[in-house]
């Protein structure tokens, strides 16, 4: 049976989880006013609100590989803190704007690609730095906490990011979302934890004991960012988890800005309903990472993930195409889908998350994860600005169907990796840094 130990009874998790659930819950308004904002308030088409989609997740390709490096190098805490005022003040400068009449579709995109680049920095410290004060054997349950959490408020945040949209407008929800991060900063700054220096490696010498500081300074950032890239295509297990995670985020990309063109420019009461839908996700999420530690230690983590991911990735395709023969059915259509696509990914996401974390050694995982991010969210732009022009060629229903169908795709290359093998996770622990 695979042990799983409770992360509440480390003190400075709950510091961090604190600061995430403020995070989250104003990025998960955003999501619904982000939009909201282009399509409603500047009154863009679809193409150019992609544009602006496509500046948000543009930098996961653009400096994902140069943050990896900065993570590994510098302590993670900082650069958190960073990001997030960053993020909490440039929001705080769009809602002033869009209040005054004077933000533009120029200014949108130089602001949300300002705002992404932040988001990056911030992620690849975060998953760096977590497992610096969480112990191993209580790792899945503290990455348990923050999908549950996440999914929660998910739940409710998409709900009230419409209803704010509805009620007050859009530039109104960007302010919470800039209040959400302003105040993760803070909470933040009071987590005192001590980060062990750097650990220099480099893909052919990652079991040999460590180079000295000088030797590391001599190495280039494309150098050590290369070796990043090395490992993960190398590692049979994350090889598979960044390919599914790069088949689901681009077929989700183009599936989400189908329904908000539909959606928010389509329906009189657009912003209500795509919470509501986005909201059932989020509910299904949330049931998922609860149940998520209960089915690792019955099954496994392969069996478990596995079976989660043909799940969660299939629901949406077959939502769509209900939705395409049925339109009637479109509310209570995508409900349901979305309902079962949060449960599945709420299985998932902490098992593959944590898999991520445990089959690295610490001094890789910055650069590794900027690897894994740069070729899986990387994917996010390249679907945003496809999902422009998909929906402009063959309209949202079209462009929404071909998503979702990347989407159920996704699950392949897991379901022909070794991951579905793993029972325990020192099994992974154990091969950190195993070849085919």
């Amino acid at each position: 049976m695979t042990t799983v130990t409770s992360a509440w009874t480390v003190p400075s998790f709950r510091l961090f989880w604190s600061a995430g659930a403020l995070s989250r819950l104003g990025a998960e308004v955003g999501e619904i006013a982000l939009p909201a904002l282009t399509l409603i308030t500047l009154g863009a088409t679809a193409m150019e609100a992609s544009w602006v989609r496509t500046a948000l997740v543009a930098p996961f390709l653009a400096v994902t590989l140069w943050f990896g490096v900065v993570v590994d190098r510098r302590p993670r805490r900082p650069l958190m803190i960073l990001a997030d005022w960053v993020r909490g003040i440039l929001l705080a400068a769009v809602c002033v704007l869009a209040l005054t009449n004077t933000l533009t579709i120029p200014v949108a995109v130089g602001a949300a690609f300002a705002i992404g680049t932040m988001t990056v920095l911030y992620q690849l410290a975060d998953f760096s730095f977590l497992p610096q004060f969480v112990p191993e054997d209580a790792l899945v349950d503290a990455n348990s906490k923050i999908t549950a959490t996440e999914s929660a408020i998910e739940t409710a945040g998409s709900g009230v990011g419409g209803l704010i949209v509805q009620a007050v407008t859009a530039p109104v929800a960007i302010a919470v979302n800039a209040v959400g991060y302003l105040a993760s900063a803070l909470l933040i700054g009071r987590l005192r934890v001590t980060e062990p220096p750097p650990e220099p490696a480099t893909a052919e010498t990652a079991d040999r004991p460590a180079a000295s500081p000088s030797t590391v300074a001599e190495r280039s950032a494309i150098a050590e960012a290369r070796d990043g890239l090395k490992v993960l295509i190398r590692h049979p297990i994350l090889r598979a988890l960044a390919a599914e995670a790069s088949l689901w985020n681009f077929g989700h990309e183009i599936l989400m800005l189908a329904l908000a063109v539909q959606m928010l420019a389509g329906l009189p009461a657009g912003p209500l309903i795509f919470g509501a839908v986005v909201t059932c996700g989020g509910i299904g999420a949330l049931v998922g990472s609860l149940l998520s530690p209960r089915l690792t230690r019955r099954f496994g983590y392969g069996r478990s993930l596995l079976v989660s991911l043909i799940v969660g990735n299939t629901a949406p395709l077959i939502g769509m195409v209900i939705v395409a023969f049925i339109p009637a059915v479109l509310v209570p259509g995508l409900a349901v889908a979305f309902l079962l696509s949060g449960l599945g990914s709420g299985v998932a996401d902490s098992q593959s998350t944590s898999i991520r974390q445990l089959a690295l050694p610490a001094e890789f995982r910055g650069r590794v994860n900027a690897g894994y991010r740069l070729v899986s969210w990387g994917a996010l732009s390249i679907g945003a600005i496809l999902g422009g022009t998909l929906i402009t060629l063959i309209g949202p229903v079209g462009a929404a169907v071909s998503g979702a169908a990347l989407m159920a795709l996704a699950t392949v290359p897991v379901a022909l990796s070794p991951v579905r093998g793993i029972r325990a996770i020192n099994e992974v622990a154990a091969d950190r840094l195993g070849e085919d």
